[in-house]
């Protein structure tokens, strides 16, 4: 609420005295993840800076970020997040800078400076950050039943990128899966597998696309021949396989020759008791 009240205050302030102005050199900041970055106010100090008539705001969404206040920095807002800092030296030369270090994706939005010296002014100054998809890690398997293979790449970064598939000329992106997921860093987990049927020494190429700038990254995949462990590999899943059935096929057929025993063992039984029944024991008199 207080935020909006100094709004409508230095608002009220600009239309009394309109001689003030804020400047900016730059509407837009583009920044790279991890890096750090400056954004820049200028207003008019006249022959010499008077700090007690000064009062400087940025906001963000409106949350304050600066509060200077006649030569007074909040320190509560100021330690509230290590990473910003106001550049108060900068002052003196009509400047008032933001600085912001180690560049996270959530620093990406429209940023306002608010500043009162004899007038009031304001301007919206936008940053926006990017994290290069720079470094793709790529794997291929062989499906061991269909022989088919599946080239996975996987990359972080931010924004959301494109993912592109091709085999020389053609383009296979129709064929891929593509799964996103966001990390605690609010960066991009891109994973994308394509499945073809193919032979060896065929090259293929991932490529991951800005679609803002429209760069890419790419990853080329070569083919390699199926090694003697391949081979191996398959021998083994499918002498596993075989090994589980007949073990399987062995379990039944022992527990379904043990209940036929003890099927023949109550019949024994039974006929037993019934001959007794029918035949009883004569007793030998003394």
């Amino acid at each position: 609420m207080e935020i909006w009240l100094v709004f409508v205050f230095m608002f009220s302030w600009h239309l009394l005295i309109n001689a003030f102005s804020v400047s900016v050199p730059k509407e837009k900041y583009k920044a790279c993840y991890g890096s750090n970055v400056t954004m820049e106010c200028s207003f008019p100090v006249g022959e010499k800076l008077d700090l007690g008539a000064l009062t400087v705001y940025w906001d963000k969404k409106g949350k304050f970020l600066v509060k200077f206040v006649q030569g007074e920095e909040d320190l509560k807002i100021q330690n509230s997040n290590p990473r910003l800092r106001h550049l108060t030296d900068q002052l003196f030369k009509g400047k008032s800078l933001l600085h912001i270090t180690n560049v996270k994706v959530e620093d990406v939005g429209a940023y306002r400076c608010l500043i009162g010296y004899g007038g009031a002014d304001y301007k919206w100054i936008t940053l926006t950050v990017n994290a290069p998809y720079s470094k793709i890690n790529h794997r291929v398997n062989v499906d061991p039943v269909t022989s088919e293979y599946k080239i996975t790449c996987q990359s972080e970064g931010y924004p959301k990128a494109k993912v592109i598939w091709k085999n020389g000329e053609q383009d296979l992106s129709s064929k891929a899966t593509v799964t996103y997921s966001v990390g605690q860093e609010k960066l991009f987990n891109i994973t994308s597998t394509l499945r073809v049927n193919t032979t060896a020494n065929e090259v293929f190429q991932c490529f991951f696309q800005e679609k803002d700038t429209g760069k890419n990254t790419s990853a080329q995949i070569v083919i390699q021949e199926k090694t003697e462990s391949s081979n191996i590999d398959l021998r083994t899943y499918f002498g596993t396989l075989g090994a589980v059935i007949f073990f399987g096929l062995t379990l039944m057929f022992l527990c379904c020759r043990k209940k036929d025993v003890r099927m023949i063992d109550i019949e024994k039984k039974c006929l037993s008791r019934q001959q007794q029944q029918q035949f009883p024991r004569q007793r030998t008199p003394i």
